[in-house]
């Protein structure tokens, strides 16, 4: 690890999140969020439960090959992989994508702080989320709104209440915001009908339950795509054994191949 990368992750562990600016260029932005309305308008009625206060894709790996290289990305996964690591065996353990999605709020639309780990006062991370400013993040377009420290509070936020020492995360569109999903946070409220898309990579601890089944949803010939490292990340090591006589880990020593061939509606 890097100086660069020790100083974020030192942000990390101290305040609850660290923002890397220019972590990509415009032109990328530019490219994601004209592939991103081209998705979502091919899928927004296919789309079950979808929330009517945002717009959002989710599993970006199936979506668009420009996604692939974002499940391993150079500027945050050393730091990713660092920061969950903490407080297990030699502070080294693996980690996986637990989602990936795009969202764009809708006006007047404010999420609920809220904790991502469901669980309060744990000492190391378990989620760490890494959102992507495709857009500027600001006062006006649901910007992320923090309450700084609360990672280490063994409570949860109280509903529809709003802290003092609350805070908009600002940044540049190529900026990139790494969160300890613990800490309080959520969008603040949209009063512009700007459009506001965040990249958002959530990662956790390998053991924890991911929100889509990667394993299923990644078709064959994204998988030939896919590095071993990005394999893994996807949960390719991590599919459980039948029973006692297929393994007798929980782990597999290599990546599994998918047996389905899944297909996009």
């Amino acid at each position: 690890m890097d100086r660069a990368e020790q100083k974020y992750l030192n942000l990390l562990k101290k305040n609850g999140f660290a923002l890397i600016q220019n972590a990509i260029s415009e032109k990328e932005c530019e490219k994601i969020k004209n592939i991103y309305f081209k998705i979502f308008n091919k899928y927004k009625k296919k789309i079950k439960n979808n929330n009517p206060l945002e717009d959002s894709i989710y599993n970006l790996h199936n979506k668009n090959n420009i996604f692939i290289k974002y499940i391993d990305h150079s500027k945050i996964i050393n730091i990713v992989k660092k920061a969950l690591s903490m407080g297990s065996y030699n502070n080294n353990d693996f980690i996986v994508l637990r989602q990936s999605a795009i969202r764009n709020p809708s006006k007047g639309y404010a999420q609920q702080l809220h904790n991502d780990t469901r669980i309060a006062g744990i000492s190391s991370p378990l989620i760490i989320q890494v959102i992507w400013m495709i857009d500027d993040f600001n006062n006006l377009n649901g910007g992320t709104r923090v309450v700084p420290k609360s990672h280490k509070f063994k409570k949860f936020p109280k509903n529809n209440k709003k802290y003092k020492n609350e805070l908009i995360i600002k940044g540049k569109r190529g900026s990139v915001l790494l969160l300890d999903a613990s800490m309080w946070h959520g969008s603040s409220e949209k009063v512009i009908d700007d459009d506001r898309l965040g990249m958002i990579f959530s990662y956790s601890k390998w053991f924890i339950k991911s929100s889509f089944d990667h394993t299923l949803n990644t078709p064959i010939k994204v998988y030939k795509k896919l590095n071993n490292y990005q394999k893994e990340l996807l949960g390719f090591k991590f599919i459980p054994p039948k029973d006692e006589f297929s393994r007798g880990s929980s782990r597999s020593s290599k990546n599994i191949k998918p047996k389905n061939n899944y297909r996009l509606p």
